[in-house]
């Protein structure tokens, strides 16, 4: 792992200035704001979101599975990160960073412990099958806020994931049709 080199005493002295002085490097003032932006697509449960110059996308996706025996009118929701190492030099293809660990905890915490997400809506048939939803969170430049960033992409695809039609007849469950956008 490519390890970040302390700041050089003139790095250390710019950093304080700006700071005292209100100003940042990218023009913004000490309280705005990075731009924004979300985009939705090219298929249900995908998004990719810019905030400043950090990217980052979230792919949705889900499939039957049985229920645990201690909860079985509830589903599952899972997330999963990948910190590209085009976004930064930091990252290492295949290793695991601490980055990357903290984000998925803070991500697990926010949506999934929080109950964010309705876990037992995910129920089909109680004790038989549930839907496991899987969140797949890509990093994709690294600029700062990764969090943030990747709170908002996951909640984005969330929201913009539409489960596959399924009919239940008794105990036998049928995918009626699965819901894609077209392209």
């Amino acid at each position: 792992m490519v390890k970040e080199t302390d700041p050089s005493i003139n790095e250390r002295n710019f950093v304080l200035r700006s700071l005292r002085e209100g100003c940042r490097t990218d023009g913004r003032g000490p309280h705005d704001m990075r731009d924004f932006k979300i985009s939705l697509g090219p298929h249900y449960g995908h998004s990719e979101v810019l905030l400043g110059k950090t990217r980052v996308t979230a792919n949705v996706s889900c499939e039957m599975v049985r229920p645990l025996p201690t909860n079985p009118t509830e589903g599952f929701i899972q997330f999963n990160t990948d910190f590209s190492p085009m976004a930064s030099p930091a990252f290492e293809a295949g290793r695991i960073s601490d980055e990357e660990v903290l984000v998925s905890r803070l991500l697990e915490k926010a949506l999934r412990r929080s109950r964010a997400v309705d876990t037992e809506g995910l129920c089909i048939v109680a004790g038989e099958k549930v839907w496991a939803v899987r969140v797949d969170i890509r990093v994709l430049d690294h600029e700062g806020n990764i969090v943030d960033c990747a709170c908002v992409a996951a909640v984005a695809a969330l929201l913009y994931f539409r489960r596959p039609d399924v009919t239940v007849i008794g105990e036998d469950v049928t995918i009626v049709r699965l819901n894609f956008l077209s392209s």
